[in-house]
């Protein structure tokens, strides 16, 4: 909430009388892995628990979702055969398999993550 407030100076910060603690809301799977997939309702897709680390990966994810969509609509089955997304401004980075940020996926170990 400071930092809030150096940018907004008519928001009111808490005083000690009044606050009993400090809350915020964190974006996080279970295992640190974001979960980029569509959803069991049709035209509902997600992006989510990136924890805020995937702020630098924006663009790949942006075009990650686009692509995932796009098949999606088109009448693929991304949960039986998962997207490969090719990492085509990078040479040699390869593809990326999407079951791997499958909202199905079995959780990852710690090791391959933020948190490893």
């Amino acid at each position: 909430v400071y930092r809030a407030a150096l940018r907004m100076p008519t928001l009111p910060l808490p005083d000690s009388a009044n606050t009993q603690g400090v809350v915020a809301c964190y974006d996080v799977s279970d295992d640190w892995t974001p979960i980029y997939d569509g959803s069991a309702l049709p035209g509902y897709y997600m992006a989510i628990g990136t924890s805020g680390n995937q702020f630098k990966n924006c663009g790949v994810a942006g075009r990650l979702m686009r692509e995932l969509i796009t098949a999606r609509e088109a009448g693929q089955d991304l949960d039986a055969h998962p997207l490969q997304l090719a990492l085509e401004r990078v040479p040699g980075c390869g593809t990326i398999d999407t079951a791997a940020f499958s909202r199905l996926r079995t959780s990852h170990s710690s090791a391959n993550n933020v948190m490893g």
